[in-house]
């Protein structure tokens, strides 16, 4: 908008300006500048307005009420609704100036045409009503991420894992979650959020294992391109008030886990090309395939970041040590997969004691998927060896016979490990290479020997 200066010997003129509506009075209420488009809205025009009085155009119905007279007798800002003698609506606005007195010499008024502003009234309500749209949608399929899915939990491991991240779900603590992959890590992380005080906000995941160096740390803190630009936000700004699940962390750059322990440790980050930083609100989940502590030891992994994530460790024993809930989880993702699928499916005692008995490497996902192809490929109601993909047959040397008449599944399960126990045992002469082959400790394969040892010699 052109300038302009409101001295008392100022000449009177119409300013150069076609986009604002701008009148300027003295305290007599007479016009003494006014812009291009200032008549338009009066049916008169801009040089005609220059000199008359606000009273005299009131009184002839020009405008009502005039703004002049209100803000002289107020002394300060007022906004009024004013009608045209057209009988269109403008909303306009008075500002007054004061001379050293304290006495008001000019007021300056603009004004917008209520049309406009129902436009734009109406337009912020449809993007109220799509943001509310937008907001119902996340709060929907963060309900669906988050629905209590039935949990299968047969062994002591299992269970007591759960039950130590239930109990310090609402503590805001970090945790760090460690296991092979397809342990039910992601699972177990959104457990914790969703039995948390940050329930009600946002559950964010980052895998550090797949996102490329260079732009991990940009992921996490957001980048600020142009002052006159809105920053992109990043996963700790997205995730505020709610949790950052971190998976895969052992995977992420020993320098950028630098960084992260610095934001942790003040509780703040600085988005790429920002001079300011922001105030950091999220909880810590994060999960490992590999021990820590031995990452730390081989300085492959930050000590400081490692006490500072590493609150409350969990871990996730694999699938081929929890034979118990192998048996549950094949009835379960039978069940489920049947129903998916409109089938009514169910095995023989054959293939459930193949299943038991391999080493499912890919753990829980690896057992879903084999379900799943099974219940698809089959062509009958019942399951057998001929339906098990081919990779997943075992020889019939390897193959062990099962006496499931009579038996409680505890009975069969025991079965199954003490049978693979003792091939094992005449396989490998030592008890590591035994804890190797089998993928569990070696403590733990002492203790089985000595359990079955005593079993067979009682029989």
């Amino acid at each position: 908008m052109a300038q302009f200066h409101l001295t008392p010997d100022s000449v009177q003129e119409v300013l150069e300006t076609h986009d604002e509506d701008v009148i300027v009075t003295n305290h007599e209420g007479i016009i003494v500048k006014a812009t291009r488009i200032s008549g338009q809205r009066y049916g008169i025009e801009a040089e005609d307005l220059i000199g008359k009085s606000v009273y005299e155009l009131e009184r002839k119905g020009i405008f009502s009420p005039a703004i002049t007279p209100l803000v002289l007798k107020e002394k300060k800002k007022v906004v009024r609704i004013q009608e045209t003698k057209s009988g269109s609506k403008i909303l306009i606005t008075g500002m007054p100036f004061f001379n050293y007195n304290g006495d008001v010499d000019y007021v300056i008024s603009y004004s917008y045409d209520v049309s406009e502003l129902l436009v734009i009234q109406d337009y912020m309500k449809e993007i109220e009503y799509e943001m509310s749209k937008a907001h119902e949608e996340v709060q929907y399929l963060r309900r669906q991420m988050f629905t209590k899915k039935e949990l299968v939990m047969r062994s002591k491991s299992t269970q007591e894992a759960f039950a130590t991240a239930h109990r310090v779900a609402s503590l805001d603590v970090s945790v760090v979650l460690s296991g092979e992959k397809g342990t039910g890590k992601t699972t177990l992380a959104k457990e914790i959020h969703k039995d948390s005080k940050r329930s009600n906000g946002p559950f964010i995941e980052l895998d550090c294992a797949t996102i490329p160096e260079s732009l991990l740390l940009k992921e996490l803190v957001g980048e600020q391109t142009a002052q006159s630009q809105p920053a992109v936000l990043g996963l700790l700004g997205i995730a505020e008030g709610g949790t950052l699940f971190l998976k895969n962390i052992d995977r992420m750059a020993l320098h950028l886990q630098t960084k992260l322990y610095k934001m942790v440790k003040e509780e703040r980050y600085q988005p790429i090309g920002s001079d300011s930083y922001r105030s950091m609100n999220v909880r810590f989940v994060s999960s490992t395939e590999t021990d820590l502590q031995d990452a730390v030891s081989q300085r492959t992994f930050l000590s400081e970041l490692y006490y500072m994530l590493n609150i409350v460790p969990i871990r996730l024993i694999p699938l081929r040590e929890r034979i118990e809930d192998v048996s549950v989880l094949i009835s379960h993702f039978l069940q489920s997969f049947s129903v998916k699928y409109k089938v009514d499916k169910m095995v023989t005692d054959q293939v459930f004691a193949q299943l038991l008995q391999l080493e499912w490497k890919g753990n829980i996902q690896e057992l879903r998927h084999v379900i799943e192809r099974m219940v698809v490929h089959s062509e009958g109601e019942i399951i057998d060896v001929h339906d098990l993909p081919h990779e997943y047959r075992l020889p019939e040397d390897e193959f062990l016979e099962f006496n499931f008449e009579g038996e409680t599944l505890p009975g069969i399960l025991e079965q199954v490990e003490m049978q693979v126990i003792n091939r094992a045992k005449k396989r490998y002469r030592t008890t590591t290479e035994m804890a190797k082959i089998l993928g569990i400790s070696q403590p733990s394969v002492v203790r089985k020997l000595k359990k079955y040892t005593q079993t067979e010699s009682d029989l």
